[in-house]
């Protein structure tokens, strides 16, 4: 018996906004985006990557006020380094 197991990660509007600002995928499309992402992401990261993403939009790089001066990632944010 072959178990094939299928990894993906839903992308949601908080994770299209995060990929995008942050520099992780232009694309607009979901399902690019989350190819985008498959291709940066390890295996080993991607039941965790939606969350991550999630949490991340929701306590730093907000839509409309983003705390840039709070981020941690902000050195390798393609955002951060427009403004």
């Amino acid at each position: 018996m072959l178990l094939v197991l299928l990894l993906g990660i839903a992308v949601d509007t908080h994770v299209k906004r995060i990929s995008n600002l942050i520099g992780l995928s232009n694309k607009k499309d979901p399902q690019k985006i989350e190819q985008d992402l498959l291709n940066l992401i390890p295996n080993k990261y991607l039941k965790d990557a939606n969350h991550v993403l999630v949490f991340h939009g929701r306590n730093t790089c907000i839509a409309r006020h983003p705390k840039c001066e709070n981020c941690t990632i902000k050195n390798y944010c393609n955002y951060y380094k427009k403004v």
